[in-house]
């Protein structure tokens, strides 16, 4: 039991919501958020999504000041557990408020096994406590990282509810593979309930022990709101495609499970691709036959033309002749897979999935249209139109190279944004939040603008006046495509003092680039 005796300085925690309790009370629908969110992120000019930080940076190789960082505060744990008291968790826990807990955790907790005298009884009950009170997102991370050094099975819904939020669930699992005998079926419980990093750190993890499981893993298991290229030859793998997809006939939930590994692993990305996975072959030819009968969504067709686009790429394939391809397979899956593309059914659905499908749908379907050469502009004008500030609509509708219909896009633009809102001056920001969803708008408009010289002067001109740097980079790049003489006098005034003014140093040498090589 911890007896508080020091009252002089006031405790971190105290006042403040704790991050079980906070979580408990979401029930299912956790958010992402944190009650820490602001402290956290305050002077960041960017808030990575939850468990992101540890999850993109988490592999980073230990620096010697991290190391003696890590010495040190286990030199304070072992201080504080061989005589709990007030003073030592006030002084711990706001050390470890401020200490990156995630690239150092495995060092932390070998230190502490190490030291000599520490009660194990204590280091369990402060982990309990760190883990249902601290206010602090690593103050409980690191209290769900000591659970892992014991048998835990008594805190498991500790854990899960803890887990369940993205930003924990690396160490909820790594605490619950640790201390719980039946640890693989807690995995696949938890599985189940988060989408993003946490999902990536659990199907990494989860071994494929049942039928229930690796029918999860093909249907579900590689969906997730981060990238679904992170868990797609993982979940191909431990879940049995191969063997699966080769029935004769297969359920709709396992094909569009298929239809997302399969996209996945074309794409490939940060993790294994389709060059990676060993039954590529076999598997894109059933999929194919089975996309025959089964594919009736612009997602599916998107898939397909995916799989088109591969087998008719010429790079790496006498390479792939080696890994069990062969050139009439090759052949043959490309001729049908261009016959199920040509099917006249697709071009409605297309269409409709444009004009009133979701954003998935919308996307997909605007993808297949531009393979395929079906006009979906004017929908998307006209639901621009209807909702001028849609940035996804402002991507797809400048693709175009119609210039009569770039100018269109040019004068929408200049009535529809709000110029002197954007416009406000020059400053670091990145632009990433909502509030600067017209600055993004602003940016695929600019970012096309060197190909049209003489058009969009007065976009041009409120890009060099945003805050955002991406847009002043954008404004500059539509300059440098143009002959100076096509400026007038109020573009080569604002970038003259602009060069003077930026306070981003690497555009600042690129306005000074852009004078010199206008005679400026």
């Amino acid at each position: 039991m911890v007896i508080f005796l020091n009252k002089a300085v006031r405790p971190l925690w105290e006042g403040k919501t704790s991050i079980y309790s906070y979580i408990r009370e979401q029930g299912e629908a956790v958010d992402g958020s944190l009650p820490d969110d602001e402290e956290f992120w305050a002077g960041s000019k960017f808030r990575w999504v939850a468990g992101g930080l540890d999850g993109a940076l988490g592999h980073h190789a230990m620096t010697s000041e991290k190391k003696e960082k890590a010495q040190e505060l286990a030199r304070r744990l072992a201080k504080h557990f061989r005589k709990p008291k007030n003073s030592t968790r006030k002084l711990l826990y706001a050390e470890l408020v401020e200490t990156d807990i995630g690239s150092m955790i495995d060092d932390i907790l070998a230190e502490v096994r190490k030291m000599p005298g520490i009660r194990p009884g204590a280091v369990y009950d402060e982990a309990i406590w760190l883990a249902e009170h601290g206010a602090h997102r690593n103050a409980v991370k690191f209290g769900i990282a000591l659970l892992g050094l014991f048998q835990n099975e008594d805190v498991k819904e500790l854990l899960l509810t803890l887990g369940r939020h993205d930003e924990f669930t690396l160490y909820a699992a790594v605490a619950i593979q640790n201390g719980m005998e039946d640890s693989n079926e807690v995995l696949f419980e938890l599985a189940r309930q988060v989408h993003g990093w946490g999902k990536i750190n659990l199907v990494e993890r989860l071994e494929p022990a049942s039928k229930e499981i690796r029918d999860w893993l093909l249907r579900q298991g590689c969906q997730n709101s981060v990238m679904n290229e992170y868990l797609a030859c993982i979940c191909a793998r431990n879940g049995g495609l191969r063997e699966a997809i080769a029935a004769d006939r297969v359920d709709a939930a396992l094909f569009d499970g298929a239809t997302d590994i399969i996209e996945a692993l074309l794409s490939g990305g940060p993790a294994e691709d389709i060059d990676d996975y060993e039954h590529a072959p076999q598997v894109l030819s059933d999929y194919v036959r089975l996309a025959r009968e089964m594919s009736s969504t612009v997602r599916h067709l998107s898939v397909m033309l995916g799989i088109g686009d591969f087998l008719m790429e010429e790079d790496k394939w006498e390479a792939r002749m080696s890994a069990g391809w062969t050139a009439q397979l090759r052949a043959d899956l490309r001729e049908a897979a261009q016959s199920i593309a040509a099917d006249s059914k697709w071009a409605s659905l297309i269409i409709d999935a444009v004009r009133s499908g979701g954003p998935s749908e919308r996307h997909y379907g605007a993808a297949c249209a531009e393979k395929l050469g079906i006009e979906v502009w004017d929908i998307f004008y006209d639901q621009l139109a209807a909702n001028p500030l849609q940035d996804y609509h402002f991507h797809q509708l400048m693709k175009s190279d119609d210039p009569n219909r770039i100018r269109k896009m040019i004068e929408f633009a200049v009535q529809h944004l709000p110029l002197k809102q954007i416009a406000t001056g020059p400053a670091d920001e990145m632009g990433l939040d909502e509030k600067y969803v017209a600055h993004s708008c602003l940016d695929h408009i600019l970012q096309r603008l060197h190909q049209y010289e003489g058009f969009g002067g007065e976009l041009i001109l409120t890009g060099l006046n945003s805050p955002v740097v991406r847009n002043r980079n954008m404004a500059i790049q539509a300059l440098e495509g143009w002959s100076v003489v096509s400026w007038g006098d109020r573009l080569v005034e604002a970038v003259i003092h602009l060069s003077q003014t930026e306070p981003d140093d690497s555009v600042k040498e690129r306005l000074h680039q852009l004078r010199e090589a206008k005679g400026l």
